[in-house]
């Protein structure tokens, strides 16, 4: 199934059963833009994997930092990601702080430091409404897509635009009721296309206890997930073909092949 590129028919034929089958993102390098990730979740490489944006002087820089979570977010929707791609390896860079608050200005640079290290999927469970950054955001987006950089975002739990779930050309995600870990659904015709478990979903804390999360924040790691299991399929995937795959295997979900739970 995985012994070369899928190509367009192949990617129009692809199926939630298929993406079960796919390697749970091995060798597959994912950023967590959020508010940090609880080093239990990275492992021994933690303090070579935990990042955090800063101004010095005039500047916003990316630099290495102590790792942890300052707030609890970053640690949930990595717990996502370790449920359904437990093999990828997970980068955190870290924008929010302990009041889950982050500026317009930290994600432009982390968005940056994403594209510049070329990860093959980055989760950006976040966003703004700064209408003065929407050209820079823009250009971002199709900076990675160039680059080869999927970005999977979450929208508003609120229902107003923000950004960058509003670009189209990446990959956005709204909340959906289900306890399947591996549904999907997509909405034509909405800038929001795909809906992914985003409802009671059983995440870790960074004290290492479970609790219980609900949002677009939380579906989002969940196509976050999916991408990298097939980027571990065909590392070559453009952003675009991943895109094509999942927007196939949802639409083959609506017609009435929805993917079992997780085997």
């Amino acid at each position: 199934m995985f012994s070369g590129p899928p190509g367009l028919q192949g990617l129009r034929a692809f199926s939630l059963e298929m993406l079960q089958d796919c390697p749970p993102g091995t060798g597959v390098r994912v950023a967590i833009v959020d508010s940090g990730i609880a080093p239990m979740l990275l492992g021994e490489e933690a303090p070579r994997r935990s990042f955090h944006v800063r101004r010095q002087g005039l500047l916003t820089v990316v630099e290495r930092c102590a790792p942890g979570d300052v707030h609890y977010h970053g640690t949930a929707v990595a717990s996502v990601l370790r449920e359904i791609a437990p093999e990828a390896s997970l980068v955190s860079v870290r924008v929010v702080d302990e009041q889950g608050r982050g500026s317009s200005e930290h994600l432009r640079a982390a968005l940056e430091f994403c594209i510049r290290e070329r990860f093959d999927v980055v989760n950006l469970s976040l966003g703004t409404r700064k209408r003065e950054l929407l050209l820079d955001v823009y250009d971002l987006v199709d900076q990675a897509a160039v680059a080869g950089v999927t970005l999977v975002a979450a929208t508003d739990n609120q229902g107003a635009p923000d950004y960058p779930a509003a670009c189209t050309s990446l990959l956005s995600v709204d909340r959906l009721e289900t306890r399947n870990p591996f549904a999907l659904r997509f909405r034509s015709g909405h800038r929001v296309a795909f809906l992914a478990r985003g409802h009671d979903v059983e995440v870790y804390s960074p004290g290492g206890t479970m609790i219980r999360v609900s949002g677009a924040s939380f579906a989002c790691p969940h196509v976050t997930a999916f991408a990298s299991r097939l980027r571990a399929a065909w590392p070559a995937l453009h952003p675009f073909e991943v895109k094509t795959a999942l927007h196939a295997a949802a639409i083959r979900s609506e017609a009435g092949y929805e993917a079992a739970p997780p085997r």
